[in-house]
Order: C-alpha cells, then structure tokens, then sequence
C-alpha cells in the first residue's frame, strides 16, 4: 500500500516589500546588502526602495498592473528595482542579459512596456526611443576604490538624454510620500532559455518560508552567499526572498569572500561547488552549503573535501520549491517533514517518492506542467509524520 504523507507550514500572508518594511523597524542598523564590502542597512535600502517607487509612480506614471522589465546583474540596483517595481504593484519581467534585441522587443511591443531598468554592462540595448531607459551604474554602490578600478576595468559609455536617465536620480528623492496599500503585483516574469514562466508572487512568497522552515535553525541573523542564477525563479528565492525571511544578509562578492564575511549559508549548482573544490577555495566558518540541483559525483567530491554538511534537493532553475535531504537539526536521522506544495509517498518497497514542484509555475498559454515523481531510492519509515531511513 502507498502512503501518502502531507503536513503544513504557516504561510504568512505578506509581500516582499512588506518583509523588508518589517525588518527595516527592527532591524534597520543591520546590513541587508554587503556589496564586495559596502554594507547598505535595512533602513537605507528601504529609503531606496521607497524613493524609487514614488518616482516610478509620479515620474513615469507606471500604473498597477503595469509592466516594467528588468535587465541587470547582480547588485544593490537589482534589490531595489524588483522591491520598488512590487510595492506599486507592477507587473515585472526579468530578462537575461544574453537575450537578444528582437525577443525584448517582443516583449516591449506585447505587454505595452514604457519602462525598462538596466545595468550599464547593458547599457547597448537601450535603443527603443518609446520607453524610458533607467540605467543602474556599480560604482554608486562600491568603495571610491572599487569604483575606480571597476571604471578602468569596464569603460561602457552610456548617452544619457530624455528617455535613458540614471539610476542614482531614483533613489535619492527629498520627499517621498508614504504610498496607499501594498498592491500585489499580477505576477513575476522570467525569460529563461526561449521560455517565459509567469509566476503569483505569493507563489515566491509562500516557497520561500516552506525553504526557511526546512532549513536548519540557529542562533543569530544568518548570512547568505548565493550563485544561484539571479534572474531565475530559484535565484529571486535564495538571492533576496530568503535572507530577508531570516533578517539576514546575503553577500555580493566573489567565491574568496566567503570565509571573510563569515557567511552561515552557501548556496549554489554543482559547478560552483566544483569550483569550490578545484580552486581550493577557502570556505571555513561556513555552517550549510546547499546544492538545490541534485549531483552525486559533486556531492561525494564535496565531502571528501570538508566537512561542512551539504544540503541538497531536486530542483532546477524553472521550479521553486526545493526538495531537501536530511538535517538532523529538524530531528536526529529523519529526513524532515513535507510541507504545503510537497507531496511525498511511499511505494510498497518503502522507498520515499517526491514530486516535482511545477504546480505553482503557470505559463503564458495558462497550461500547467504535469506533476512527475522522483525516486530517491531511499528505504524509510514513518514516524509522527517525520520520514526516517531503514
């Protein structure tokens, strides 16, 4: 006989601009962004992100349920621009930077986009005279001499004018209005290899603290690395939803800075651990790594060279949950509990069975991907709800 296993996780019912208000009030000194080691504090970001929502709203006029697309790398613009873009209530589209011209002019013309915000290294696709063009540059968030030898490094010239305008402008409003009520947006967009998945946003809400909830608990506001993908759905999670549920801090910066920001979590794909693992990167200090693309050669190579627990999980880039194997600070040798939007069973050879998690993911043409079961080939029992291994 199948056995069929469900329990359940409060999901608060919040936004992500809601998430970082709350810890703004109670954690407004606490860095939110070290940005290779320029801290930005709850407070300040969050006087960012309302500075540059009140311009969206009264400067380009971007209305609830519209969209605005965004271009960017990794960095204290990207933060800003999603938060400010979900408190108005827009609708966003995350596009790769490696997307050609005609698929974003596809998008421009399809969903009426008048505003497109994007970093410098981009600043070549600013070339569609109908929308305005809001172009973040690194160097407004970096150390002087980070930005100096970031300036000789990268010498990307962008023609500012009436409709391509600076970031900085945005951020740093005199007078900025408290705006009416949280609006939801209608969804989050991602272009990910020719396809664009849609998701509710309280879809990347909810996955996030199902992610808090398995994940080990300890003492502290823990710090996040993360080379996750940040224009995916997965990298919006681990990259900004997640640290925030923590009141935590999620570090930009390259591999080598991790020991020295005394990071608690490292999250990334099998090619970044094995990166890890061949430069002999340093990362003592760290308490988890998580690998939430499942690789068992990486996986063995990555114990057999520290000791730090390894979490892993069955996800890809186009879905959010993340399935995670064992932490044995839920409960000694169990295997933790499923949770909303997990479905787990047993077969009669009582191996565990774990479905995909595509049933949040909701595609432009409304069809849901079909649900798939995954074998761990792993015996286990049943007690009080929590899974155990034979």
């Amino acid at each position: 006989m199948i056995e069929a296993i469900n329990s359940h996780v409060n999901i608060p019912d919040i936004s992500m601009y809601s998430l970082l208000l709350r810890n703004a009030e109670v954690n407004g000194s606490r860095p939110i962004i070290i940005f290779y080691d320029k801290y930005i504090t709850y407070s300040k970001l969050l006087k960012y992100v309302d500075s540059m929502a009140y311009q969206l709203e009264h400067r380009l006029n971007v209305r609830k349920g519209e969209t605005i697309a965004i271009i960017m790398d990794f960095s204290p613009p990207y933060f800003i621009s999603i938060i400010s873009s979900i408190k108005i209530g827009a609708r966003i589209l995350i596009i790769d930077g490696k997307t050609d011209d005609d698929t974003i002019n596809g998008y421009i013309d399809k969903y009426s986009i008048k505003v497109m915000i994007i970093c410098k290294k981009f600043a070549e696709k600013a070339k569609n005279e109908q929308i305005k063009y809001i172009v973040s540059d690194p160097n407004d968030f970096l150390t002087l001499g980070k930005a100096l030898i970031n300036n000789i490094r990268n010498r990307s010239y962008v023609k500012y004018g009436n409709n391509v305008l600076k970031f900085y402008e945005f951020i740093y409003s005199d007078n900025v209005p408290a705006l009416p009520e949280v609006h939801e947006p209608s969804c989050i967009m991602f272009h990910i290899k020719n396809e664009l998945l849609a998701f509710n946003m309280k879809s990347i809400i909810g996955e996030t603290f199902i992610i808090n909830y398995w994940l080990p608990k300890f003492d502290g506001k823990p710090v996040f690395y993360s080379d996750i993908d940040h224009s995916t759905p997965l990298g919006l999670i681990y990259s900004i939803a997640l640290p925030i549920s923590f009141s935590g801090t999620i570090v930009i910066n390259s591999p080598a800075s991790i020991s020295r920001n005394a990071c608690d979590f490292v999250v990334g794909p099998p090619s970044f651990y094995s990166h890890i693992i061949e430069k002999k990167i340093n990362i003592s200090g760290v308490k988890y790594c998580i690998m939430p693309f499942y690789d068992r050669e990486i996986e063995n190579a990555f114990h057999q060279y520290t000791d730090i627990p390894l979490i892993t999980g069955r996800s890809d880039q186009f879905t959010l949950t993340t399935h995670m194997n064992p932490f044995d600070d839920i409960r000694v040798g169990s295997f933790g509990m499923p949770v909303n939007y997990v479905e787990c069973m047993i077969n009669p050879e009582n191996e565990l069975l774990i479905k995909t998690p595509y049933l949040p993911v909701i595609y432009e043409n409304n069809k849901k991907k079909e649900y798939e079961w995954y074998n761990l080939h792993t015996k286990v029992k049943v007690v009080d709800n929590y899974y155990y291994s034979l």
